[in-house]
C-alpha cells in the first residue's frame, strides 16, 4: 500500500502562484490539498482551488460555524471532493531533507499502516512527488542551468 500525500496549501503566495502550485501539486500526485484557518478564508480558497483542480481531495479542518450556505456551495464546486477533518488513517508530518530521508519516511509510514501523510507546503515537494526514486545529483542542475 502506498501512503497518500496531502499538502497544506501555502498562503503567502499571490493568487496566480497559489493556484498554479495547487494544480502542479495535483499533477504531481498530491491526493489532498488542505486549507487551514489563516489570513485567507479557507472556504473561499478551496472554492478557487476547486475550479483549477479535478481529482485531489480538498480538505478543511472542521466545518466553519455559521457558514452552512458557503459550505454547501463549496461542496457543489468540489464535486464531492471536500473532506472535513483529517481522513482516518492520515497523520501530519514534516518534509525531510533529501530523497533518501523522503523514501525512509514514506516506507516507515507504509509499514505502520498509515493511509496518508499531510505535509506543510514546501517547494521541494513537487520534485519529490514527481521524481521519488531519482537520486540527489546536483551536477544535473548545473548542466540544465547552463544548457
Amino acid at each position: 500500500m502506498t501512503v497518500a500525500i496531502g499538502v497544506r496549501l501555502p498562503t503567502g503566495l499571490d493568487t496566480g502562484e497559489l493556484l498554479a502550485e495547487a494544480s502542479a501539486l495535483e499533477a504531481a500526485g498530491a491526493e489532498l490539498l488542505w486549507a487551514d484557518e489563516s489570513e485567507l478564508d479557507p472556504i473561499t480558497l478551496l472554492a478557487a482551488v476547486a475550479a483549477r483542480t479535478h481529482t485531489s481531495g480538498l480538505g478543511l479542518q472542521a466545518p466553519v460555524e455559521g457558514r452552512d450556505r458557503e459550505l454547501a456551495t463549496l461542496r457543489v464546486l468540489c464535486r464531492g471532493r471536500l473532506r472535513t477533518g483529517l481522513p482516518e488513517g492520515w497523520v501530519e508530518g514534516e518534509i525531510p531533507d533529501g530523497r533518501a530521508a523522503w523514501r525512509e519516511l514514506k516506507a516507515g509510514h507504509e509499514a505502520a499502516g498509515t493511509t496518508g501523510l499531510l505535509l506543510a507546503y514546501d517547494p521541494r515537494l513537487l520534485d519529490l512527488l514527481r521524481n521519488p526514486d531519482q537520486e540527489d545529483d546536483r551536477s544535473q542542475d548545473l548542466q540544465l542551468a547552463q544548457g
